[in-house]
């Protein structure tokens, strides 16, 4: 069991974004996403200690005000899980969760689902999360895609609907943001070069895949909500005033 000494989560979180410049700290409900963030991360059970990683002083700013530790990083960083890793080198811990910084959570019940699914898979030193999507988005390449093997280990992230949809409706799951690494695998991981598929679907997580690493996908039954344009920023208000 993976005990709250040998953990730490750190939250990514950039101004730049090709989509939605500034998205982290867009108003949701009246409050900067990533303070949302923040508030559902400190919920969780299984991890009590929480860092923003960012090279913004306005994101350090809004983050310090949550309440949130912050850690000035590097702004040449490729993906997210390189600031991570960046981090992470500082720490004394066994583990890393990398929950994504635009990625809004009610509670920590996600997160707790994260280490639960990596010791259900002691083979695996990563694992991440999934769950059922709509007909909408499948069809969004904005929404990543993620299909499992029986024992529930990921064999392809798309952005793409996969697998293809002809014959029925698809078996794909819904990719979340969300990563829980062993630390000396995350290390190994920020030093790797970009591999073709990644490049190709602009998905970090593919690095992994191509580099035989093997990644945990746990289901989640938390609604989640990945932040990537102004309208689904709208959406999350609208859901959350409801």
């Amino acid at each position: 069991m993976i005990g709250p000494r040998q953990i730490c989560g750190i939250i990514p979180a950039r101004w730049g974004s090709t989509r939605f410049p500034g998205k982290i700290l867009t108003p949701i409900a009246g409050h900067p996403l990533l303070e949302w963030v923040i508030k559902g991360c400190k919920r969780s059970k299984r991890v009590p200690q929480w860092i923003v990683a960012t090279d913004d002083a306005r994101i350090a700013e809004a983050a310090q005000r949550a309440g949130a530790e912050v850690v000035i990083t590097s702004s040449r960083f490729r993906c997210g899980s390189d600031r991570v890793a960046a981090v992470a080198k500082r720490l004394r811990v066994q583990w890393i969760v990398n929950w994504q910084g635009d990625e809004w959570l009610p509670n920590g019940k996600p997160i707790d689902r994260l280490v639960e699914t990596l010791e259900a898979h002691p083979d695996c030193p990563v694992a991440t999360l999934a769950r059922p999507m709509t007909a909408e988005e499948a069809k969004n390449p904005n929404r990543v895609k993620v299909v499992l093997s029986r024992s529930g280990k990921a064999l392809y992230f798309s952005r793409a609907t996969i697998p293809h949809g002809l014959f029925g409706s698809t078996p794909a799951l819904l990719h979340l943001g969300a990563y829980a690494f062993e630390k000396h695998t995350l290390l190994k991981f920020s030093t790797l070069r970009q591999s073709p598929l990644e490049k190709f679907e602009k998905l970090e997580q593919l690095r992994l895949l191509e580099n035989d690493v093997c990644v945990a996908v746990g289901r989640c039954g938390v609604f989640t909500s990945g932040i990537d344009t102004p309208a689904d920023a709208r959406r999350l208000t609208a859901r959350i005033k409801k």
